[in-house]
């Protein structure tokens, strides 16, 4: 048994890793190892089902060894609090909450469009609840290089050239657009008010939203908005897919309707400002102060008010991150169960589900890029022109309608 908990994690190799340390590439390409079409897949079937028997039968091991040798470790030291779901507390946040409309979740789309002298973008938000309530939010945005007036001089035109080149396409990023994304997606939510509960899609902190998008004022309004959710409290977030190989290997020792909280905010804050490329200068649109200066305060304000935890809500569904309010733990962890019921073994909130399909059938990254291929065909007298190529479309599934939000 390992004399510090935490060397349990600290053992845990990533994928890149592994792969990297086990894989035999000249074995791998020896042609021995190839086979014909034909042979692979009359062989394939059998191969594959002893190879997952035998994985599943080890992690069962591993499970096993995990709850019986390590959580009773972790709980004494208070590493980890493990808890177990409550049938009855689900079934009326199903029936009095869930199913009447009281809880909204909200997915976001976003597709780019790019030219050498544009760079534009189509970032979409729908909000969703059962008993048809739904909300569809979409902003065109749109970026372009220096026009050209109808007397040109050769200053004007250096100018205008400058102004399309590779430093406009760095000026819009898609990181700034990711931000702005997660940022609608919150906040069309939080319009709502503490008396709708909110599922949310992703982690509490967005990387996006806390790198604070290289744009004046993104981390202050950010932050600002974070902390109006977590001051909300009536939200929880879950992550459909975690890159936290901790919380993980943690949850895959769990039972069905289990949860698990190993670490609070100020850990995950303190964690993302000890590798970020903040400043002690300071902003005046920050108030006059630093990056460094504003994310601690807001690290001091907030982050032992919210917990990362992991649960398991179905004996075939894998376990999954997610984020709350300490003092909402309960509450939040027992509403994921409860509309992740309705999903099975999957395990997987269906309201988030439902707003992530819902926003990407409702506007297509196709179609927005069929409709702007057809502007610049109409446009350039129906060829394609010298600056922008383009695969016209010949017909559009529907009108693209823009509403700036």
């Amino acid at each position: 048994m390992l004399d510090d908990p935490a060397e349990l994690f600290n053992t845990i190799p990533g994928v890149d890793e592994t792969l990297a340390e086990r894989i035999d590439f000249k074995q791998s390409v020896n042609a021995a190892n190839w086979r014909t079409p034909g042979e692979h897949y009359q062989l394939m079937p059998q191969i594959t089902r002893q190879k997952v028997d035998r994985v599943v039968q080890s992690d069962e091991r591993m499970r096993a060894a995990l709850r019986k040798d390590y959580f009773p470790v972790l709980q004494a030291a208070g590493t980890i609090d493990v808890r177990q779901r409550d049938e009855r507390y689900v079934k009326l946040l199903q029936e009095k909450r869930l199913l009447p409309g009281h809880v909204f979740a909200a997915d976001g789309t976003l597709v780019r469009y790019e030219t050498l002298s544009m760079v534009g973008a189509q970032i979409a938000v729908s909000r969703i609840g059962y008993q048809g309530s739904t909300g569809q939010f979409v902003s065109n945005i749109v970026h372009w290089g220096q026009e050209v007036g109808r007397s040109v001089k050769i200053e004007d035109l250096l100018q205008a050239l400058r102004s399309r080149g590779k430093n406009m396409k760095q000026n819009f990023n898609t990181m700034l657009l990711q931000t702005i994304m997660a940022y609608k997606e919150r906040e069309i939510l939080l319009e709502l008010g503490p008396q709708v509960f909110k599922l949310i899609q992703g982690p509490l902190f967005p990387y996006e939203m806390l790198v604070g998008g290289g744009q004046a004022n993104t981390l202050k309004m950010c932050l600002d908005l974070l902390g109006q959710l977590i001051d909300d409290g009536a939200y929880t977030t879950i992550v459909s897919s975690s890159t936290n190989r901790d919380l993980l290997v943690l949850g895959m020792a769990l039972e069905p309707g289990e949860y698990a909280v190993l670490r609070d905010g100020t850990d995950i804050l303190k964690t993302f400002l000890s590798n970020a490329n903040f400043t002690h200068i300071s902003e005046p649109d920050y108030g006059d102060k630093s990056e460094i200066k504003l994310f601690e305060e807001f690290t001091d304000d907030y982050g032992s008010r919210v917990v990362e935890g992991v649960l398991r809500a179905h004996h075939m569904s894998r376990p999954y991150v997610f984020y709350c309010n300490k003092d909402k733990l309960d509450k939040a962890a027992h509403m994921l169960f409860a509309d992740a019921a309705h999903t099975g073994p999957r395990g997987f909130p269906l309201l988030i589900d439902l707003a992530d399909q819902y926003c990407s059938g409702s506007f297509k990254a196709s179609e927005y890029t069929a409709y702007m291929n057809a502007e610049f065909a109409r446009a350039s007298g129906g060829s394609t022109s010298l600056w922008c190529e383009m695969e016209v479309v010949s017909s559009l599934h529907k009108p693209m309608a823009f509403c700036q939000n």
